[in-house]
């Protein structure tokens, strides 16, 4: 079971801002975020929150990015969010001298397609507004955060639309996912939010931001 990944979620359809962090975080200076990844369709992601005012979607379709075959990095999206669209986008932004879908082809970075073809689960939530949640599992993307990126590297990407954050050390965000043989539980126990409410950063209970030392 995989407790702790760097999870993204998306909070409304075709959002093409998350899938281009998503695909160009981590990718700076010569890294290479991750080799490969899995575009899942039709399946099931449950999310629970213990708080009614916090409006989160369950989520039916998914990509997995994976470096080394272990996955590295989780994205969760929305039922009739056209992906391969969102995809294309993301790849064709500009990263460094040229497209993303450059450095893609250079270091070979393959994409695999399933579709698991599950009825949908949804959880009472549908056509009410979502809030824009940043699942966080590591300080240097929290550090980042709180300044309104979606990503670790500085980007043009992220909700910039306020800035100062209350901690809220007793809210529950559950989110459990299925995909063949892989089982995700990712488990929050507080967040931080912003005064206007449109943006949750819960902290991932599993991941080294709880554990001190690390």
């Amino acid at each position: 079971m995989i407790k702790t990944i760097d999870l993204w979620i998306e909070p409304k359809e075709n959002q093409y801002e998350g899938f281009n962090g998503a695909f160009v975080d981590g990718f700076s200076n010569g890294n290479i975020a991750f080799d490969k990844y899995k575009v899942v369709k039709n399946c099931n992601c449950t999310i629970e929150v213990s708080s009614k005012d916090i409006i989160v979607n369950n989520k039916h379709n998914a990509i997995i990015f994976y470096k080394d075959n272990k996955p590295v990095r989780l994205y969760v999206i929305n039922k009739n969010t056209d992906i391969d669209k969102c995809i294309n986008i993301a790849l064709n932004q500009y990263f460094e001298d040229g497209l993303l879908s450059d450095l893609f082809n250079k270091y070979n970075i393959q994409r695999e397609d399933i579709d698991l073809k599950e009825e949908p689960i949804f959880n009472g939530n549908e056509g009410k507004e979502e809030i824009d949640v940043g699942s966080c599992d590591r300080w240097s993307l929290l550090y980042n955060m709180l300044k309104g990126f979606y990503t670790e590297d500085d980007s043009e990407y992220g909700n910039f639309a306020n800035d100062k954050y209350y901690f809220m050390p007793n809210l529950l965000v559950r989110l459990s996912l299925t995909i063949e043989n892989e089982q995700f539980e990712i488990i929050h126990k507080c967040a931080f939010i912003n005064t206007i409410k449109t943006r949750l950063i819960p902290i991932q209970e599993n991941s080294s931001l709880t554990r001190l030392g690390e």
